[in-house]
Parts: C-alpha cells; sequence; structure tokens
C-alpha cells in the first residue's frame, strides 16, 4: 500500500458515480507557462466505495489535507489547488473509465494514488496524457520503474517487511504467525517479512490469509493461537480488525502481541479494535518524521480539515500533493511534462531541509536549495522514483480519539543491514 485526499463529508455520498469535481475546471496538462491562469487540480484516485473504500479514503483525507494548507499559504504559483475525486471502487475496470472521464473535465496536472491493484490499469492512461501520478502502493513490481511520469510516494512493501522482521528480532521474538487480509499488497508482503524474519534467525511456523470485512474470524483466529507463535505479524483493515481482535480476545484473551503494518497504524485502526486493546497489544511500524519537523504541522492540517486524527497511510498523500507543488512553484509552471523534472530538485539532498510549505516556497523564492522532510519521512526519490527512509515504530496511547506515540525509530542503515543478510 499505502499515509493521505478530500471533499466534504456530504459530498462522500456521490463517490459511487464514479468521479465528483469539487471545482472549476483546471487547467489543461499542456497548457503554456505564458497562459496558464485559473485553479491547479489534483485528483484523488482510488477506492472511495466497495470493498477496498478503507484503502481510498487515506488517500482522500491526506489530499484534502495538503490542498488546504497549500490554499491557506497562497496556493501555487498564486493560483489556487482544488482537489477532484476519482473513484475506482478498487476494481482497474471501472478504474479505466473513471479515469478517462476525469481528464477532460478536470484537466488535472497530478494524479494522487491509485492502489496497488488498479495501477498497472491507469498507468498507460496517465502516461498518454502525461500527467504526473503520486503512487500510495507498496507492491516490489515498482521498485525498479522506469516510467517518468510514476513517483511512489511511500516505501515499497520491500522496505516495510524488513522493519516489521527487525523489530519482531529487537524484541526478542524468534518465532512468529502472520495473520493478513488477503490482498495484492500481502501477497507481495508475506515473502518479504518471512525471508527478513528468518534472515536474522527467527522462525515463521505459518501464515493464515483472511477475506476482509467478514462477520467472524473465529476459525481462522484458532488456526493461529494453535502455532503457539511469540508474536503475529499482521495488516488487516478497520472493519477486518474490529471483528478478528474481538475473536483473539475471545478464544485467548489477546496473549499474542501484534507488529502491524503502515494500515494498522492509523486513528482508524486503533478505534475500531478499541484504544485499550491497540494500546496493549499492537505495536505497528510506519514511515519516520523522527528527523524532519512536518509531522506536528500535518496532524494539526489534518483534524482542522477531516475533524479527527490521521488515519493510516494518510501522510503519503499529503506529501505527494505538497511535494508536486513545490516542485511546480521551482519550476514556475503547472505543465507536468516541465515541473516532472524538478521532483528531485525539491526533495532531495543536498539542500535546507523543510517540513512547512510556506517556508519552502520562500526559500525557493529566495533562491535556495531546499529538501522537502515529508510527515511520512525524507521525500529522497532514488533513480527508480521510490522514497526509503527510517521507520517509527508507534503504539496507541489509549486516548480516544486514536493518537498514537513513538516507541523507537528504526534508522535506514538497520533496514539495510538486515536486507544485506537477506542476500547472502
Amino acid at each position: 500500500m499505502r499515509k493521505k485526499r478530500h471533499i466534504l463529508g456530504g459530498q462522500l455520498a456521490m463517490a459511487s458515480l464514479g468521479i465528483l469535481v469539487v471545482a472549476g475546471c483546471g487547467l489543461s496538462p499542456s497548457s503554456s507557462t505564458t497562459t496558464e491562469t485559473g485553479p491547479i487540480t489534483f485528483a484523488m484516485i482510488g477506492p472511495l466505495t466497495g470493498a477496498s473504500a478503507s484503502q481510498g479514503q487515506p488517500i482522500l483525507e491526506g489530499s484534502k489535507a495538503a490542498v488546504q494548507y497549500i490554499n491557506d499559504n497562497g496556493g501555487i504559483l498564486g493560483r489556487k489547488a482544488v482537489l477532484d475525486q476519482v473513484d475506482t471502487v478498487g476494481d482497474p475496470a471501472d478504474a479505466v473509465p473513471a479515469l478517462n472521464k476525469e481528464i477532460p473535465i478536470g484537466k488535472p496536472v497530478a494524479l494522487i494514488g491509485p492502489i496497488t491493484r488498479e495501477i498497472a490499469a491507469v498507468e498507460p492512461i496517465f502516461d498518454r496524457n502525461k500527467i504526473v501520478d503520486g503512487f500510495n502502493g507498496g507492491s516490489i513490481q515498482y521498485d525498479t520503474n522506469k516510467d517518468p511520469y510514476l513517483w511512489r510516494c511511500n516505501a515499497s512493501d520491500s522496505q516495510l517487511g524488513v522493519a516489521m522482521a527487525l523489530e519482531a528480532i529487537k524484541k526478542g521474538y524468534t518465532t512468529a504467525a502472520m495473520f493478513v487480509s488477503n490482498s495484492s499488497s500481502t501477497e507481495t508482503l508475506i515473502p518479504i517479512i518471512q525471508k527478513a524474519y528468518e534472515a536474522q534467525g527467527g522462525k515463521v511456523l505459518g501464515v493464515v490469509t483472511v477475506t476482509p470485512a467478514q462477520t467472524s474470524y473465529r476459525s481462522e483466529v484458532q488456526r493461529v493461537v494453535a502455532l503457539h507463535p511469540q508474536v503475529i505479524f499482521t495488516q488487516q483493515e478497520p472493519p477486518t480488525g474490529a471483528v478478528a481482535m474481538a475473536n483473539f480476545k475471545e478464544i485467548n484473551n489477546l496473549a499474542i502481541p501484534f507488529i502491524g503494518t503502515d494500515v494498522v497504524s492509523g486513528s482508524d485502526f486503533v478505534t475500531a479494535i478499541g484504544p485499550q486493546v491497540a494500546k496493549d497489544h499492537v505495536i505497528s511500524v510506519q514511515g519516520s518524521d523522527a528527523l524532519t519537523a512536518s509531522g506536528k504541522t500535518f496532524t494539526d492540517v489534518y483534524q482542522k480539515v477531516n475533524g479527527h486524527q490521521p488515519i493510516s497511510a494518510s501522510s503519503y498523500a499529503y506529501d505527494c500533493v505538497i511535494d508536486f507543488a513545490l516542485a511546480m512553484t521551482k519550476a514556475g509552471t503547472s505543465d507536468p511534462k516541465v515541473w516532472v523534472n524538478s521532483i528531485k530538485e525539491v526533495s532531495n539532498p543536498p539542500g535546507k531541509q523543510v517540513g512547512d510549505y510556506k517556508e519552502a516556497v520562500a526559500g525557493i523564492k529566495a533562491g535556495t536549495k531546499i529538501d522537502y522532510a515529508g510527515a511520512s519521512g525524507p521525500m529522497d526519490f532514488d533513480q527508480f522514483h521510490n522514497v526509503s527512509g527510517a521507520w517509527d515504530v508507534v503504539a496507541a496511547t489509549g486516548a480516544a480519539d486514536g493518537s498514537l506515540s513513538t516507541i523507537e525509530t528504526l534508522s535506514a542503515t538497520d533496514i539495510q543491514a538486515v536486507i544485506d543478510k537477506t542476500k547472502k
């Protein structure tokens, strides 16, 4: 998968129509810098209805927070940013016509999303139209991406799985089981966790996959408990987690601790399973903002715009929008064929590390080389347009709002050391 896109509450019901245009028409991606006027359109693309809707919500809410924050601080090149919704319904067959409908109407200069299941279907469309895409998915297939218009704003599952395995070993857990929702992202995540864990001396006793959003997981939970692991690796959506954790409590009183992915680290998951249950039994890993100044700003803006604590994976989308807006500022144009070449200029070192949009814009205008550090971690893109960095190990505080606290930070060096072990 994977941290943030937004339209006001009552309008969400219209997402089932496939697309909601939030504001006027945007700017044609092919417009020249001398004639660029009017709002600059971002299009959030991902599932807002259907079984995978919980994976699209972070993209929507994170994007919405970023667009609002940009507009509160002068917009982009003196122009207002607007956000359109493209509901893919979690199905490639629905994603294609939805995006094809959005492009001539909204004229987006950037897409934020979609999830792993849909990216292959829409990639030819944004390539053909020369629109920059901020992918929000973990598939290792894109670890060696060569598409100039595809930029992944969250770390690959190849790093996420390593971070989970490393944390388990650091806590002394030498045997583990996996309890994960069945999805395209977990298909690639499972072998990564297993390989990284066993490279450090651990042993995976078994893997149990479940269909999301069922009314009971008793039989699957019993299978996991019967393996007698010291820890359970997990990735579950909030509705799945609410049922599954109740089953674990019923069967073994949650006697086995959980280590979850960044999907498990949001306030939506914490409140779904219960803040105290989350505090006592679950830790998770997510992209670290320990070395950046963006985390508090993001949380404050997000709460103001969305009315609650950030949900899991929403910071990825937030950072995507902010980073792309800074690239447009640096390039002096909203033409994606031009500003795509400025993404690394505002994201990667060397430069002054900044986490605030207004400060970053001021630095660009003053001729300062900046290095945007996001709420989800450093936005340092490699040659394949992927980001990497440190990972925070987080746990719920027990507060009713589902807030989190950071237990420790796993450095990029720590992660690389485990990756090196898996290659031996």
